[in-house]
C-alpha cells in the first residue's frame, strides 16, 4: 500500500479507538515514520501562531482540548494519472476532525526524505474545511463489489502472462471471502491498524492488491504487455475499477465503525 495513505489509516484508527474507549492514542511509531509533526490552527486567543507538537499522543491531546469528539479518513477513490502514485505527495490524503463547536478542520501530510535520519519526515498541517457538508461523509460496504473486481482482474494478470500479481489478487480474494473465524493473520506483513474483524478484512484485502506504483508495480510492464496483446482497453478498465475499489474499501474500514 501507500505509504501515506497507510500511516494516514493507522494515525485516524488509533484516533477514532481513542475516542471511542476514552483511552490515550496508541503512540506507537508506524512503518516510515522517522519524525512526525502537527501544526494546528492557531488557538483563538492568539491568531498568529499554530500549535506545533512532534508527538501523536500530544496531538491527540490538543484536539481533545479543542473538543474533538470524530475523525474520518478522506482520499478520492478516482485519480486521473495511476503512474504518479509512485511519488511522493502524488497521493491526496486528509483526515477530517470533527469539533462540538461545529469546528471541521482537515489535516493534510507533507512527506520529505531526511538523509540523515534515513527516513522520513512527516508533517501535518490543519486547515479549516472550507464548504464542508452539511451531513458527515458516509461509505458503504464494497466488498461484493471489490470480490467481484479482483476475480475479474486475478483472471486478466493471468491471462497477461504475470502470474505474480494474479496471486495477489487471488489472496485479496480469499482474505475478503473467510469468515471471521478464519481470519488468523498469515497475510499480515506490516503491522495493520487496530479495526472490527470485517473492517480488518476489507483492509487487509486493500492492502494486498493495492499494486499502483512505479517499478516494478502493477503500472510499470503490464500496461505494456496489454498493449502488445491488443488488451489495452480492458487492462484501462480493470486498473480503473481495482483502484476505485481498493480507495473504497479502505474508507470504509477506517471510517465506518
Amino acid at each position: 500500500m501507500n505509504g501515506e495513505l497507510y500511516h494516514a489509516c493507522c494515525l485516524v484508527a488509533a484516533a477514532k479507538n481513542a475516542l471511542l474507549e476514552s483511552k490515550e492514542i496508541d503512540n506507537t511509531a508506524s512503518l516510515h515514520e522517522k519524525y512526525i509533526e502537527f501544526h494546528l490552527l492557531p488557538e483563538a486567543q492568539n491568531l498568529d501562531v499554530r500549535l506545533i507538537v512532534s508527538d501523536r499522543s500530544n496531538w491527540y491531546q490538543a484536539c481533545l482540548s479543542r473538543g474533538l469528539n470524530d475523525i474520518k479518513l478522506m482520499t478520492p477513490p478516482i485519480i486521473e494519472d495511476r503512474n504518479l502514485l509512485g511519488f511522493s505527495g502524488a497521493t491526496q490524503i486528509a483526515f477530517v476532525c470533527f469539533y462540538r463547536d461545529g469546528t471541521i478542520t482537515c489535516f493534510t501530510p507533507h512527506w520529505s526524505f531526511v538523509d540523515e535520519l534515513k527516513g522520513w519526515r512527516i508533517v501535518y498541517t490543519e486547515d479549516l474545511w472550507d464548504n464542508a457538508p452539511t451531513e458527515k461523509p458516509r461509505f458503504c460496504n464494497p466488498k461484493e463489489n471489490f470480490i467481484q473486481i479482483l476475480k475479474e482482474i486475478g483472471d486478466f494478470a493471468d491471462t497477461i502472462g504475470f502470474s505474480g500479481f494474479a496471486d495477489r489478487f487471488n489472496l485479496a480474494l480469499q482474505i475478503l471471502l473467510t469468515t471471521n473465524s478464519e481470519l488468523d493473520l498469515p497475510y499480515l506483513d506490516i503491522p495493520s491498524p487496530d479495526l472490527p474483524p470485517e473492517n480488518l478484512r476489507l483492509f487487509l484485502a486493500a492492502q494486498k492488491s493495492y499494486v499502483f506504483g512505479a517499478m516494478g508495480s502493477w503500472n510499470d510492464s503490464p500496461p505494456w504487455i496489454a498493449h502488445e496483446m491488443g488488451l489495452d482497453a480492458q487492462y484501462e478498465d480493470l486498473s480503473a475499477r481495482l483502484f476505485t475499489q481498493v480507495i473504497l474499501s479502505i474508507l470504509y474500514a477506517i471510517n465506518e465503525w
